[in-house]
């Protein structure tokens, strides 16, 4: 049998694309004992192929893209996210010191003069080669080294940007966000990262508190806040030794035109609008839920929050910039089965829920709506109504 680094997935395309909708325990059942198949490889194969078929739908294109393992593909980049963090980088030297698959280095050396990518797993920095060559880049480099003993050796100096995204597993495979937890080690290197760059970005875990990152990571001039397809996907702190005034940006991938964008400290000083539902209601995007820029919503676009706690707005315009969903609110009435299902005469509905106090599990049980659109009714509370439900059409 084959060794894993012998593989070349060019020999074996057309075994993947036959079984690649096919169960994997299954394929490793039928074909266990196969002595000329590479069976783990071509597990990965298929698994890699599933994720980016929805995770990286430029690489799906190219059936001999090499998947090395199926956890670097789980924790890589979005293709979406990745192309975001590209418009950084434009016509800079880039080192990424967490290459991994290399999806963020593809999506640097479309934007940047060159990139580095360093990687110590010796398999990922085959993979790294056969498919940036594939993908037809020729500006970047495939060091075989890791971050600490890049920096210790001063292997970056002339680099405009060095890239990290440190690994948020333990060594027992269970997820970490805090700085301390991450390997390799944002706290010790960050000193050594400014030293040879003028500037850096570390990817961080979305539960981080930022605030808390702001703290342990005082080079920190700006934070992006990014999400995709609904739920907010990755921090990213960039470092300066020269800038000291922090901006957040409320990013949303699939929409990156719709950029929020506030000062901690002006948010800060700003009053809070507290309001009753008007004929709009607003859902912020999931970066904008994450900043928590409420007062500065409020300030820009004259809306009103229903309550401190419920993180939904409203007001008497469409706003068609507002970065999130606009609802129209054909109804509010109070949490009384019948009276909801009188109201939606038998129709679906979308069920959300913010800052209700009933669970959303007993809630969907217990009314039994079909789920589906166009229909949304938001379960909430207002400062002055109290316990609400809102019957509203997506605008």
């Amino acid at each position: 049998m084959k060794a894993e680094t012998d593989f070349n997935p060019e020999e074996w395309v057309s075994w993947v694309l036959e079984h690649e909708n096919e169960d994997t325990s299954t394929l490793a059942l039928r074909y266990a004992g196969k002595k000329n198949l590479p069976l783990k490889a071509l597990l990965h194969q298929i698994k890699g192929r599933r994720i980016a078929k929805q995770k990286l739908p430029s690489w799906y294109q190219f059936p001999t893209i090499f998947y090395p393992d199926s956890t670097i593909i789980e924790q890589c980049s979005s293709e979406a996210t990745a192309l975001l963090k590209a418009t950084f980088v434009k016509g800079k030297k880039v080192a990424d010191l967490t290459g991994g698959l290399g999806v963020d280095s593809w999506a640097f050396a479309q934007e940047a003069e060159s990139v580095i990518f360093c990687e110590p797993d010796p398999l990922r920095c085959e993979a790294a080669r056969k498919n940036f060559a594939i993908l037809g880049l020729r500006n970047i480099e495939v060091v075989c080294n890791d971050a600490e003993s890049m920096l210790q050796h001063k292997s970056l100096e002339g680099i405009d940007l060095i890239y990290l995204d440190p690994s948020r597993r333990s060594e027992g495979g269970n997820k970490v966000f805090r700085l301390k937890d991450l390997r390799p080690d944002v706290l010790s290197l960050k000193d050594a990262m400014l030293a040879q760059s003028t500037e850096v970005i570390i990817k961080l875990a979305p539960m981080l508190d930022i605030s808390e990152g702001l703290k342990q990571l005082p080079e920190t001039y700006r934070v992006d806040i990014i999400s995709w397809k609904g739920e907010c996907r990755e921090l990213l702190f960039h470092l300066s030794n020269t800038k000291n005034t922090v901006e957040i940006f409320c990013i949303n991938a699939g929409h990156p035109e719709h950029v929020f964008r506030f000062s901690p400290n002006e948010e800060s000083s700003l009053s809070l609008t507290i309001g009753e539902p008007e004929k709009y209601l607003f859902e912020p995007d999931a970066s904008i839920r994450k900043g928590g820029p409420w007062r500065s919503i409020c300030e820009k676009f004259g809306v009103s929050l229903l309550h401190p706690n419920s993180h939904l707005f409203t007001g008497s315009m469409p706003l068609e910039n507002f970065p999130g969903r606009v609802f129209i609110i054909h109804d509010i009435m109070p949490y009384k089965k019948e009276i909801i299902l009188a109201a939606l005469k038998g129709h679906p509905a979308q069920l959300v829920f913010y800052n209700f106090p009933v669970d959303a599990h007993e809630v969907t049980k217990s009314l039994g709506i079909k789920s589906g659109e166009p229909r949304y009714l938001f379960f909430t509370q207002t400062a002055a109504l109290g316990t609400i439900v809102l019957l509203t059409t997506h605008l």
